[in-house]
């Protein structure tokens, strides 16, 4: 459904008053539609629950819904959409009993959802329960989203477990009579002269109103006669003007005597350009997949006019603007969308602009255009070698990044990171038309700044399997010479999708895009089933994976896999056991961390701690690391001096000059005495050999290893500006609490 932008309108004099009415239906739970209450239904994300009704147990009248979950979940007793409006202030209340509920796992919730239409949206927590008491009221006011039109009522466990029962739902408004204004994506089309205007009529009004459209402070009265039914869609005629954004109110008065009864605050509408045209699909062409074709995509919004449609041309044009190729369109339409395909034959590498002009009845000319581009495969592939490490261009890559990190490019560029990670740049929500201008102009300055991108796939359209919108945006990336890998994160382990998902995502991959490998960041089950840490990735659907580790600050805890947390017991520095005890050759990436936890005690890790952590994994064999995160939740470029991003940044450059030993052999390195806290491994190339090691412990401690007796006699330690003595052989030296060294032996 597209979005809503949804504007309350109050009538006064109601014969009803909302606040008295359940807009919930069958709030008591009683009538029964198949297994499930009337107007109710199972909503599971993970690891199922069992829902029934419950004949023995009841807050008020005869039965309850009852959720037995013996595994940590996320199910909910969803309700059906209820019509409501934006900037609405909804009271939610539920009872609610538990039994068996733990006290520290997740929690017992009434969730109120918001969306468009029947999609799944975002959410907001009502009310969580004591789970110490017996029936309680949960309840709570929510204020609904610009842009949404529905509300849903979820009831159940968030990451827990145990028993509920859940009764008599009570869904409450300020008003009787409200109004949903419905556009196509928030947007206004000048050509087409009328807004559709919904009555929502919850007290069943009969009677005339007029419905007043105020658009950049021009006024459009509409006279209605209200019918009583529960929906009322009237078209209001509109005349608009300008472009950017538009203020837009609605206001209701009584038709008979004039009497303004209320008039919403303003909120604004977009008027798109006359005329834009999208990332062409594919941003670029391979030369080696013969004569391209492109395909163009244009939204139009020109001004009203009689003479419609219009007329067009297409061209393509070269770095130097010498016309290449040329396409005359005609019947175009002056407002909504059209895609043409555009066919030039065979063109040499390099770099292009697609330009469109309509020569408007209405007013002067139009153009809008897209850079575009020819490159070889080798620019626009990658793959995993024979060691585990992806190649690019015939060059390695040991890939240094950050998640969402784009926000200080340039300092990252000089640090030595290479990998660029986008997430919100890449996010889509499904029923929705992505930002894809918003990604390519991300891309592109990925390109421009000799990063790599770590693409997320579009995830929110595969979860909700719209999987032509999923492949069209995989066609207009998949040559950008600025890719490296693609990227599915947490779908399965946080039970958002079923691993058949997962499988048809990478199915669509190896279809539309088999030059580059799918990064993995995933669980092969809901992440409360795996108990092996060691057999946890999905190994069939990947080429590489991912997980997090986020131990700091050290600390007693329970296993937390969402979280970068692994079951701890004391302070010492645990490497993390997807790693250590993986079950695949396929390569292992670490997230690693750079954010600040919440809560009490939380933290960014100390510049002690970050070389700790990431010497740590890359002695058990990451082939990458990721710092999580850039501009996150109380991510490091929240505060940068707080988060140690100049030691960050040092530690970085560090191991971008250690990269060409990285991307050979790692060996284990056995570390005198045995029982020492210091763990160790050396790297090497032909003509070079560092030995990597780290304190885990939080006390000073001394480690001796024997690395050969052909060795130097000294060795040099990297970035300490100091030497180490090696009589016959062995290395002995002192460890600060986590401390790290890093050594450069003979090779």
């Amino acid at each position: 459904m597209l979005p809503t932008l949804l504007l309350a309108a109050v009538l006064a004099g109601s014969a009803v008053s909302a606040g008295n009415m359940n807009l919930v239906s069958n709030p008591g739970l009683e009538s029964i539609d198949g297994p499930n209450p009337a107007g109710w239904a199972p909503l599971a994300m993970g690891v199922p629950a069992q829902f029934a009704v419950d004949n023995s147990v009841a807050h008020d009248g005869t039965q309850s819904v009852r959720i037995d979950a013996t595994e940590v979940t996320r199910s909910y007793l969803r309700s059906n959409p209820i019509p409501v409006t934006a900037g609405e202030i909804v009271e939610i209340s539920a009872w609610v009993k538990t039994r068996d509920v733990p006290p520290d796992q997740g929690t017992v919730i009434l969730i109120a959802e918001f969306s468009r239409g029947d999609r799944k949206g975002e959410v907001g927590k009502v009310a969580t329960a004591d789970r110490s008491l017996e029936w309680q009221q949960l309840a709570g006011r929510v204020t609904i989203p610009s842009g949404c039109d529905s509300l849903r009522i979820r009831m159940g466990f968030s990451y827990s477990y145990g028993t509920t029962w859940w009764d008599d739902v009570r869904v409450s408004v300020l008003e009787p009579l409200v109004a949903q204004v419905k556009s196509d994506a928030n947007r206004l089309y000048p050509a087409t002269g009328s807004l559709p205007v919904i009555l929502l009529n919850r007290a069943a009004r009969t009677g005339s109103l007029d419905v007043t459209l105020t658009l950049a402070g021009e006024p459009f009265k509409t006279k209605v006669n209200l019918s009583g039914v529960p929906e009322q869609q009237v078209e209001c005629p509109v005349r608009i003007r300008g472009r950017d954004k538009v203020g837009v109110t609605i206001a209701l008065s009584d038709a008979a005597t004039g009497d303004r009864l209320w008039c919403s605050p303003p909120s604004q509408m977009a008027v798109p350009p006359p005329l834009v045209m999208l990332p062409p699909i594919p941003t670029h062409w391979a030369l080696e997949d013969g004569p391209p074709i492109i395909q163009v995509e244009l939204e139009l919004a020109l001004d009203p006019a009689p003479q419609s449609p219009q007329s067009a041309r297409i061209e393509l044009l070269d770095e130097h603007s010498e016309r290449v190729f040329m396409r005359d369109l005609t019947g175009v339409p002056r407002s909504g969308g059209l895609c043409v395909d555009v066919l030039p034959g065979r063109v040499p590498v390099g770099q292009y602009r697609l330009v469109v002009t309509i020569d408007d009845s209405a007013g002067p000319a139009v153009t809008a255009e897209q850079p575009w581009g020819v490159v070889s495969r080798s620019q626009a592939s990658s793959r995993v070698n024979g060691e585990g490490y992806l190649e690019k261009g015939g060059k390695i890559v040991f890939p240094l990044g950050m998640f969402n990190n784009t926000a200080r490019l340039k300092e990252e560029v000089e640090a030595g990171f290479n990998i660029v990670h986008f997430y919100n740049a890449a996010r889509v929500r499904a029923g929705e038309r992505p930002d894809d201008q918003r990604l390519a102009d991300a891309m592109n300055q990925c390109l421009a700044a000799g990063m790599h991108a770590l693409l997320m796939v579009p995830q929110g359209f595969a979860t909700e399997h719209e999987w032509s919108a999923f492949t069209r945006r995989i066609r207009m990336f998949r040559n950008h010479p600025a890719l490296l890998a693609w990227d599915e994160e947490e779908g399965v382990a946080r039970g958002d999708m079923a691993i058949e998902t997962l499988q048809r995502i990478r199915r669509i991959l190896r279809e539309e895009d088999p030059h580059h490998p799918l990064m993995v960041g995933d669980a092969r089950d809901v992440i409360g089933r795996i108990t092996d840490r060691g057999n946890m990735f999905p190994l069939g659907e990947m080429d590489l994976g991912m997980w997090w580790w986020y131990p700091f600050p050290l600390k007693p805890g329970p296993d937390a896999a969402l979280h970068g947390q692994e079951a701890s017991g004391g302070l010492l520095l645990e490497p993390p056991a997807f790693l250590t005890r993986r079950n695949t050759s396929k390569p292992i990436w670490v997230g690693v961390q750079a954010y600040k936890k919440p809560g009490a005690g939380g933290r960014y890790p100390t510049p002690v701690e970050y070389r700790a952590q990431a010497y740590l994994a890359l002695i058990h064999g990451a082939q990458g690391l990721m710092w999580y995160g850039g501009s996150v939740t109380g991510g490091a470029f929240l505060n940068p001096q707080e988060a140690h991003w100049t030691e960050l940044r040092q530690l970085v450059s560090e191991l971008r000059d250690l990269s060409p030993l990285l991307v050979g052999p790692r060996e284990g390195t056995a570390v005198q005495p045995a029982d020492s806290t210091v763990a160790a491994a050396t790297a090497r190339t032909p003509n070079r050999r560092v030995l990597l090691a780290v304190n885990r412990g939080p006390d000073a401690c001394q480690a001796s290893f024997q690395i050969g007796a052909s060795s130097a006699t000294v060795v040099r330690v990297i970035g300490e500006n100091r030497e180490v003595s090696v009589p016959q052989g062995l290395l002995t030296d002192s460890f600060a609490p986590f401390g790290t060294h890093v050594y450069d032996l003979a090779p």
